[in-house]
């Protein structure tokens, strides 16, 4: 098969399985989301080793060939600097965990549906979840009390309110305001961060340049002083050995022998710090050696004032928590931290929400009964914590 057929190949296989597994009925349905999970991130492994990948020159039978040569399987988080972007990263996050567990909803709600038998009418929801949860060891009383709140809970309040008239409907499965608005501010990001950089990608980089050419020097300057100071103490140690020891000199002279004896205890006073600054001269010289070094290969791998890897194969995670420009790519960025911190944390606490729906009690009967659903939501100052993280983000991205 043609390679470029190859990732087409790959949507085809991961849509059948996402749908296999979601109408596989036995299976519960916890199971069933973290099935979709892996299905979704198999998908992006392999789309990104087709994306990071490159043609190679073989022999076979002493005759020249090329073979495609996969790249990485994180390369959809590979940006155009061959860097892990932290931005391509919290989208991802957000789109797997979000479209994971609706397609999963779906699929299950539709089961029914498939199998043609339709829940009854909204009026019977609530005694229906009563029932399911009386199953579970509840009292009748106690389940009817607990139904109602489930059904308030899975549905919204004001769609459970006029549940008596709704009908089943299996994608009627709403996204809260606060999870768009989450969805939202991750692509704006993404949006952002990319016209940042790409603002930084057509500027010189001669400013950027000089600063690493000024550390370069300092460097040299520091290498330099440490010489100085070990050539200077050569020089005292010679001296010292020079005159020799009181048993050199005898007892004919005592005040030579007490300079002696002085000199000898100077001399073992000196020796660690003599070695102690030929190890800081080596420090120094081997710091400069390392800017100097860094600097050629910015010069020749900065796009713009931005640093840039030579290929995807040189990108590395810690990228996302780096800067960006030639001058601070070095050194962590803490907007990069901040938000990473908080994506993960607030990625992490929706996907438990997610989970503690699918792990209620009789939670594939229920779901497949209330006639709408509503996806959990956040709290708002989860949103606006949300946002201010990716404000910073974006404003030390400007700034740096």
């Amino acid at each position: 098969m043609n390679r470029r057929y190859w990732s087409m190949l790959y949507i085809i296989v991961a849509v059948v399985l996402t749908i296999g597994v979601g109408l596989l009925g036995i299976l519960p349905l916890w199971v069933r989301w973290l099935a979709t999970i892996a299905v979704f991130l198999g998908l992006l492994a392999l789309i990104g080793r087709e994306v990071t990948g490159q043609t190679v020159e073989t022999s076979r039978r002493s005759r020249a060939a090329t073979r495609f040569a996969p790249g990485r399987a994180d390369g959809v988080l590979i940006d155009l600097r061959n860097k892990i972007s932290l931005s391509r990263l919290q989208l991802v996050l957000w789109t797997v965990v979000v479209l994971s567990a609706w397609v999963t909803l779906a699929l299950h709600r539709t089961i029914p549906v498939v199998a043609g038998r339709l829940p009854g009418p909204g009026s019977e929801t609530v005694a229906t979840v009563a029932g399911l949860l009386s199953e579970q060891g509840l009292a009748q009383q106690d389940a009817t009390t607990r139904a109602t709140a489930v059904v308030a809970q899975l549905m919204g309040a004001d769609a459970a309110a006029n549940v008596d008239t709704a009908s089943y409907s299996p994608l009627n499965i709403v996204f809260p305001q606060e999870v768009l608005l989450a969805l939202g501010i991750s692509v704006a990001s993404l949006a952002g961060a990319g016209a940042i950089k790409s603002n930084r990608a057509t500027e010189e980089n001669g400013r950027a340049t000089q600063i690493i050419e000024n550390r370069v020097d300092r460097a040299q300057t520091a290498a330099a002083n440490a010489g100085e100071q070990v050539t200077t103490l050569e020089s005292t140690v010679q001296q010292l050995e020079a005159l020799g020891g009181p048993e050199a000199l005898g007892d004919s002279d005592p005040d030579v022998a007490a300079r002696a004896a002085a000199a000898e205890a100077q001399l073992a006073a000196l020796e660690p710090r003599l070695r102690a600054a030929e190890a800081a001269a080596a420090r120094a010289e081997a710091r400069a050696a390392e800017q100097a070094t860094q600097l050629a290969v910015i010069q020749t791998e900065a796009v713009g004032e931005l640093h840039a890897n030579a290929s995807p194969a040189d990108a590395r995670w810690s990228d996302m928590l780096r800067g960006d420009t030639v001058a601070n790519f070095a050194f962590a960025d803490l907007g990069k931290i901040q938000m990473f911190l908080f994506t993960v944390v607030l990625v992490f606490a929706y996907a438990a929400l997610v989970w503690s729906i699918m792990r209620m009690p009789a939670a594939a009967g229920v779901l497949q009964v209330v006639p709408s659903l509503s996806l959990p939501a956040f709290s708002d100052s989860a949103i606006i914590t949300l946002a201010l993280s990716h404000g910073g983000y974006l404003a030390t991205k400007t700034a740096a």
